[in-house]
């Protein structure tokens, strides 16, 4: 049985620890969050920087979860605990440009940056800077699909959205391609065709489909999944929104889970 909750309590671990989530999903009793953001968490790409989205305010009004965030938390990084915005900037140009682009290539990419981290003590932290604006969010549940209503107004222009539906990768261990059951996506790809991230453990499958893109956006849709203990351990979809007027109303997508029989 699913089962759906909205909190600001839950911050996971790894590298995103102390963030807000979105929606959590619970399957059973079991929360499948991990590392993973949870439904309809939001990031701002602006001017170079990232940030996270915080919550201000949730109501439960007739079955649906209604959410307000703020854009106040800008990523860093340390190396040895010093702040180095260079350092910031490279990852976040490294992540973007190469990473993403080179998708047969992620596994050890990613496998690359942790022992980089490691020796260099390199870490994340969550900077409180003043909000670039506020997100919207109404999360409708329907049984087993959420139907989520999303607008946002930021103080720049021509800013990147990121909404991240993301579970945990030790639950989303494979994919669903074309009716079989196949191995998951690595790191970020864009998605060409229809695809579920699926958990043989509890037999569930789960996947996105936009229902309103607004005229004055761009959206791509891509899918992935990280696996590091205790670091990066989450599956998910994640819609990419260029936003150049810095205002989005009504943007909407469905996240739809399904039972999988043996």
């Amino acid at each position: 049985m699913l089962t759906f909750d909205m909190s600001n309590q839950y911050q996971g671990y790894g590298f995103s620890q102390g963030l807000d989530r979105g929606l959590l999903v619970y399957h059973d009793y079991a929360l499948l969050l991990e590392e993973g953001m949870g439904l309809g968490a939001c990031a701002l790409q602006s001017e170079g920087s990232t940030y996270f989205a915080s919550i201000n305010d949730i109501k439960m009004v007739n079955g649906s979860y209604h959410a307000r965030y703020s854009f106040d938390r800008k990523l860093e990084v340390t190396v040895f605990g010093i702040k180095l915005h260079l350092i910031t900037r490279m990852q976040e140009y490294l992540v973007k440009n190469f990473y993403m682009n080179h998708e047969k290539k992620q596994d050890q990419l990613l496998k690359l940056g942790l022992l980089f981290r490691k020796f260099f003590r390199v870490k994340n932290c969550f900077a409180r800077v003043q909000s670039l604006g506020e997100v919207i969010i109404s999360y409708k549940l329907c049984n087993n699909e959420i139907l989520v209503n999303l607008s946002c107004k930021t103080e720049k222009q021509g800013n990147c959205l990121y909404v991240m539906n993301e579970l945990g990768s030790s639950f989303f261990d494979q994919s669903i391609q074309d009716g079989e059951i196949s191995p998951p996506p690595s790191g970020w790809q864009k998605i060409e065709r229809p695809c579920e991230l699926y958990s043989s453990i509890h037999r569930l499958a789960f996947a996105i489909v936009e229902r309103n893109v607004p005229n004055n956006v761009r959206s791509s849709i891509y899918w992935g999944r990280e696996h590091m203990v205790n670091h990066s351990c989450w599956a998910g979809f994640e819609n990419e929104i260029i936003i150049e007027s810095g205002e989005l109303e009504n943007y909407q997508y469905s996240v739809q889970f399904r039972e999988v029989a043996k």
